[in-house]
């Protein structure tokens, strides 16, 4: 099940039983104390949100097994009527929209909730309930899309150097999209400064989406690198090898390595991102930057309110969080 939590209820440690008591007594304390404890999450709205979403859940995976996909609920969630063509544009259209309507987060990791890539749980997570997710999970659910609309589609692990001195182990997740005998590099998963669209595996050709200029760079030693122009310059992003064999066993030690490492930088920072036309806005721990028309702002939010305000203005079900 892609439910693993239950709401927390108040438990106070003053309330317990004491362990110097007779066992007799010891039973029957630990057992109104259990009852009291039950009664109060019972009382607690967020348990019924949670029984809801048990049901919802086991409904949702149980149509999965049946059927496949839930492809009509995937458009629905990036906010497109109709099933693209498995062409060119058909390709751009779905990953703009997932892009636009799917952010990039980390925060099940942040609360040690195991992040499992079974289809079933990629799309109770974040078609059902709304949510967001990082690499593996994003670019997972846009795989199955993909081959659902008839897309030749596969995925491929890359190094990041975005923000490195040296690069990473092979720990983030792009796909490779053949369209008419051409290979295209599809990632809706790199979080902020990464692609809103789909291009062309042309090095040295630079594409412009939506005012931000991209380009692949053929590199000797690392193959194909995706670089972003910052000022004058383009800067690496991540780099990949087109014949590398990525099996399925590789992104899942890749994704657990990358969620359960004590130095990895989603473990250090929580993190959410969406980009927009204009631009795009990231939530960095307790930071708040917006990015538009090629001008930046942030500031630090306090705890409370404004924090889940931004919050819920990224994420559409922020209450799956908060549980």
């Amino acid at each position: 099940m892609g439910v693993q939590y239950l709401p927390k209820s108040p438990l106070l440690a003053s309330k317990r039983p004491s362990t110097s008591t007779s066992t007799s007594t010891l039973t029957c304390s630990w057992t109104a104390f259990i009852h009291e404890e039950l009664e109060q999450i019972h009382r607690d709205p967020r348990w019924v949100s949670y029984c809801s979403q048990l049901c919802f859940d086991a409904i949702f995976i149980g149509e999965m097994e049946l059927i496949g996909f839930p492809l009509s609920q995937y458009l629905a969630r990036i906010g497109l009527n109709a099933a693209p063509e498995p062409n060119e544009q058909g390709l751009l259209q779905v990953h703009l929209a997932q892009a636009f309507s799917i952010p990039f987060e980390n925060f099940d990791i942040h609360l040690d909730r195991a992040i499992s890539l079974k289809s079933e749980d990629l799309a109770a997570k974040l078609i059902l309930r709304r949510r967001g997710g990082y690499c593996f999970e994003l670019n997972g659910l846009l795989c199955l899309a993909l081959k659902s609309l008839g897309f030749a589609v596969r995925p491929l692990l890359a190094r990041v150097l975005y923000g490195r001195t040296d690069p990473s182990a092979r720990t983030h997740e792009v796909l490779i999209a053949t369209v008419s005998g051409r290979e295209w590099l599809a990632d809706a998963g790199f979080g902020g400064p990464g692609l809103r669209e789909p291009i062309p595996i042309v090095p040295g050709q630079i594409k412009e989406q939506c005012g931000e200029f991209y380009r692949l760079n053929l590199d000797s030693q690392y193959g194909m690198v995706l670089q972003k122009r910052a000022g004058d310059a383009f800067i690496d992003l991540y780099a990949f090898d087109e014949d590398e064999v990525t099996l399925d066993v590789d992104i899942e030690m890749a994704n657990h390595f990358t969620s359960t490492w004590p130095d990895s930088i989603f473990r250090l920072q929580r993190m959410c991102a969406l980009p927009t036309s204009r631009g795009r806005i990231t939530l960095t721990g307790m930071e708040l930057a917006v990015h538009s028309d090629g001008e930046s702002t942030s500031r630090i939010l306090p705890t409370g309110p404004q924090y889940i305000a931004a919050l819920s203005g990224l994420i559409h079900k922020y209450d799956d969080i908060l549980c």
